[in-house]
């Protein structure tokens, strides 16, 4: 049995049945009723599509500086179309430059010849001839995007990118070619559709392809085989190539190694530019800027804006970096909810340490809590060199005082990474100690955050 057949006769045995049932793919499948096309509604909707893929300005439209376009495609005469009457159309139009000029006149020519060989004959518009044509209107690395427009306009043609996704994983599992392949042109998937025989027609194989690797999941139907497969519920598991292998990480892609869970410390590096890099210069430049020994930490300002420098003008690369980072930074910490509670200081510390333990400054924080000593609020007092002036006891206590607290425990940090309490800490905390006694708000420990450790005042009974 072939390959691509296996596949199908698998998904109609075990869950096609409930898979047609569902709304969403009943909908699908009822969509590939034949219709009949206008030239011109074909025509105005295609240059609808293409004009943002060409990157032609949105106040260009069929009644501001196009209107001879938009005019003219449905007046052209696709039997003796010729490039020289597309241009002076198009010299007609204002705001193009020459590049878009020249991929408009190439759209409208090709558009003529799909009107001219089909006639606009739903049945012709999606062989594979004529699909030949439609891709070259579409920009090259929009292919999947041309089906996606046609079975939109009501043209039954298959254009699952995800179904085919789950196709390979099926009948390919984990090798290195499967996965340099993922993105391969529409073409093969279209020939495995329509070579199939376990489906009356190529578009119902696409569409329960579809179904099943979720791109009905709005609709309530969720496919298990999508970008992070749920191989555990899937029926289709005993039989499938990617299941069955686990594969080395090494030959994975990264999106694979991601989908696997198998992402490593050494990993960092390249998992960075997958998904900070959007062209092959931002990736390049990332690439070279790396530490590999710590690739989210070793960046000061002065790297950052050697990294700028290697940008194009437009690129925001180095803010996506830094949004990364501080997405990394904050990731551990959980924000303190009412009547939360302490209970040792190290849950203060484990609390505090991630906020804390990079800061390049000293950081002086207070929690505030009730009589029961649960958490009211959390107040940043102060950053810089910590000394009596800038820790005030009337900085400290006026937020406790107007929060109504009971008591109050206070946090900072020693950027040099040693946690242990200078002859500063000392008269600080000293002096709060002694105001708390007075204004009856206890301070219950000071706790000096100092890279990966510790010290407590109260465990030391410093207090």
């Amino acid at each position: 049995m072939a390959e691509h057949e296996h596949f199908f006769q698998i998904l109609q045995k075990k869950i096609g049945s409930s898979l047609r049932m569902h709304p969403w793919t009943t909908a699908q499948l009822n969509s590939s009723n034949i219709r009949l096309m206008s030239r011109k509604n074909l025509g105005e909707k295609l240059l609808d599509q293409i004009l943002p893929l060409f990157e032609v300005s949105e106040e260009l439209t069929r009644f501001a500086g196009l209107q001879p376009l938009y005019d003219g495609i449905n007046l052209l005469d696709p039997v003796y179309c010729r490039k020289d009457e597309v241009l002076r159309m198009l010299e007609k139009c204002t705001g193009l430059d020459d590049s878009q000029r020249e991929q408009l006149t190439s759209a409208v020519m090709v558009f003529m010849d799909i009107v001219k060989k089909t006639d606009l004959n739903p049945m012709q518009l999606k062989s594979i001839t004529t699909l030949s044509l439609w891709w070259k209107i579409f920009p090259e690395l929009k292919p999947w995007y041309a089906l996606k427009w046609l079975w939109q306009q009501g043209i039954a043609v298959p254009h699952s990118q995800s179904g085919y996704r789950a196709w390979r994983r099926f009948s390919h599992g984990s090798n290195s070619e499967s996965a340099k392949n993922a993105n391969l042109h529409p073409k093969r998937w279209l020939e495995i559709c329509e070579e199939q025989n376990v489906f009356e027609t190529a578009f119902e194989a696409d569409r329960l392809a579809a179904a099943f690797s979720g791109e009905g999941r709005h609709a309530g139907l969720a496919g298990v085989c999508g970008n992070l497969p749920d191989c555990n519920n899937c029926e289709l598991s005993l039989e499938c190539h990617w299941y069955a292998t686990d594969g080395n990480s090494e030959n994975m892609a990264i999106e694979e190694r991601i989908q696997r869970n198998k992402i490593s410390t050494a990993d960092i590096p390249e998992l960075m530019q997958w998904l900070l890099s959007s062209n092959p210069e931002e990736a390049k430049a990332l690439q070279n800027s790396l530490n590999a020994e710590a690739p989210l930490k070793d960046w000061s300002r002065e790297r950052l804006r050697e990294l700028e420098n290697q940008q194009p003008l437009d690129s925001n690369l180095i803010l996506r970096l830094e949004a990364l980072r501080e997405m990394c930074r904050n990731y551990g910490i959980e924000k303190l909810k009412p009547k939360d509670q302490f209970n040792s200081s190290r849950e203060i510390f484990n609390h505090f340490h991630q906020q804390l333990e990079n800061q390049k400054q000293e950081q002086f924080i207070i929690v505030l809590l009730d009589n029961k000593h649960r958490y009211l609020a959390e107040e940043d007092v102060t950053k810089g060199i910590l000394n009596k002036s800038l820790v005030h006891p009337r900085e400290v206590f006026a937020s406790a005082i107007e929060h109504r607290a009971a008591a109050l425990i206070c946090i900072h940090n020693h950027p040099s990474g040693d946690p242990e309490p200078s002859q500063e800490d000392f008269r600080i905390t000293e002096r709060l100690v002694e105001v708390g006694k007075l204004v009856g708000i206890p301070v219950l420990d000071h706790v000096i955050v100092g890279g990966d450790n510790y010290t407590s005042f109260a465990d030391k009974g410093l207090l």
